[in-house]
């Protein structure tokens, strides 16, 4: 991309497994980048965010990542990630730009605070206005279905199926019901992990191979209507459910791909070089609704809804139902709406309507509502400025920062 005009606005919505990125009025600019280094194992070269990308060999691929359980644990390497990031992929200078960034729920002070010292002291920025991924992605999902009552009245339980957890999050006139959030500790590392230890047992030894369980998984996984009828259907060797991955070669396929029996493509001779998965599948993501089959003793995620909506106040409690929104890696998995629906539709009152909607792309609809924040023109006043985070660390009371959830208010 092209150098930028001083204070031009950057949208960056940091997950744990992935960066979207773009500039602010532009969605044809945003990128998805991983959050990560890798490099194989045994060398010495490695590979930092968008250069991962164009890795040669994902066997054997060490990832680590600035960001555990949800919060960044290595501050130097989320630095240099992000200023690659800047630099490379958007194509601007950190020092001349304005930026908008999710935070994660319930952040530390501790955290917070190192943040804005590393956007202001470390990477440059000139203004940095900081959200909650919930409340933007349903301001994205409210610009796209205005006619809803719920999202006129900035109102919807927000489910974030994340890299590191699932949250349920009541939100009302743009403001997360912090009390009422409800969160289950699973996510896709999560369910990655699950997936390696499954077919380890079963198949291949793939604990090593992180970063190709998680391509794998995106590919073959499916969540089930009926598990009890599929795991029947599983047995034998004639499992409707059986498909065979086979694995890159590191020349000519370099992320591998699932065998294409249907279409005359033959089991390769090496058994080594081919994974089979079978009821894999779908009892990998059956543990978001079902956590205790991996012991885990918490709450379904259908369970989990019903409880950040209960402790909700009494009056929003339609509305809430009436507007369940699905964001996150995880919620794209096939027949992951279908079965939260006639999980949750039990749970809530007959006299209730509820509604459950996939968001109209669950990867980056939190930042393309990012983007609508900044491009708003009362966002101007909601930036924290470097003048005002340098006044802030010289005095005893910094100076109150902006609230996301101001930003739709009212005036009053």
């Amino acid at each position: 991309m092209s150098s930028m005009a001083p204070h031009q606005t950057v949208v960056m919505d940091n997950g744990g497994c992935t960066i979207k990125v773009g500039l602010a009025g532009d969605l044809s600019s945003l990128r998805m980048i991983p959050n990560c280094t890798a490099k194989v194992k045994g060398e010495r070269q490695g590979y930092i965010a968008d250069t991962v990308l164009a890795f040669q060999d994902v066997l054997s691929l060490v990832v680590r990542r600035p960001i555990d359980r949800g919060y960044v644990v290595s501050w130097d390497l989320q630095r240099d990630i992000w200023t690659r990031v800047l630099k490379h992929v958007v194509g601007v200078n950190a020092s001349t730009i304005r930026l908008v960034l999710t935070e994660p729920l319930f952040n530390l002070p501790a955290l917070h605070d190192t943040l804005l010292q590393v956007l202001f002291e470390e990477i440059g920025v000139q203004e940095v206005f900081i959200g909650p991924p919930p409340v933007f992605s349903l301001r994205w999902h409210a610009h796209c279905h205005p006619g809803s009552l719920a999202n006129t009245a900035g109102c919807g339980l927000v489910v974030d199926a994340g890299f590191s957890f699932t949250h349920a999050v009541p939100v009302f006139d743009w403001r997360v019901l912090q009390p009422a959030v409800r969160r289950i500790d699973l996510g896709g590392k999560a369910l990655t992990n699950h997936m390696k230890a499954l077919v380890s047992y079963r198949s291949i030894n793939m604990m090593e191979e992180t970063y190709l369980m998680e391509l794998i998984k995106e590919q073959l996984c499916f969540v089930s209507q009926d598990p009890q009828t599929d795991l029947a259907a599983s047995r034998g060797k004639a499992s409707r459910h059986r498909r065979v991955y086979v694995l890159p070669d590191g020349v000519s396929d370099k992320l591998g791909h699932v065998l294409d029996e249907a279409g005359g493509e033959t089991m390769p001779i090496q058994k080594d070089t081919a994974l089979v998965v079978n009821s894999e599948r779908f009892m990998v993501p059956e543990a978001i609704f079902h956590p205790s089959g991996i012991g885990l003793e918490q709450a379904g995620l259908a369970e989990t809804i019903a409880a950040a909506v209960q402790a909700a106040h009494p009056t929003l409690h339609g509305l809430l139902y009436s507007n369940v929104l699905l964001t996150g890696g995880t919620t794209t998995c096939p027949g992951f709406k279908e079965r939260l629906e006639s999980e949750l539709r039990p749970l809530v009152p007959d006299d209730y309507q509820l509604g459950v909607f996939l968001a109209d792309d669950p990867l980056t609809c939190a930042w393309k509502g990012a983007a609508l924040a900044a491009a708003d023109p009362a966002s101007s006043a909601r930036f924290i400025t470097r003048a005002q985070y340098q006044r802030s660390t010289r005095t005893t009371t910094p100076t109150p920062e902006p609230r996301l959830e101001d930003l739709w208010a009212d005036d009053e």
